[in-house]
């Protein structure tokens, strides 16, 4: 299934209020959303996930099943 997910900031010292850190698109099984590690490591800095947003989207006549997931982090010192 197609896969995007998008991690935005929520609070640190180096990022503005809703920054996006990064996104990625890959292609991932329905299951990855809970597969989101507690915290991640982006140009050495360490986040932790503080809440996971899950939309799907299914087109049925061109058969394509996609997800979109928003990550929210902080940063941890």
């Amino acid at each position: 299934m197609k896969t995007t997910v998008k991690y935005v900031v929520l609070k640190s010292m180096d990022y503005q209020l809703g920054t996006p850190l990064f996104q990625e698109e890959i292609d991932a099984g329905s299951q990855y959303f809970d597969q989101i590690p507690a915290e991640i490591t982006y140009q050495n800095h360490i986040f932790k996930v503080k809440s996971k947003e899950l939309k799907r989207v299914q087109i049925t006549e061109e058969f394509e099943d996609s997800q979109t997931i928003i990550v929210k982090v902080i940063a941890i010192n």
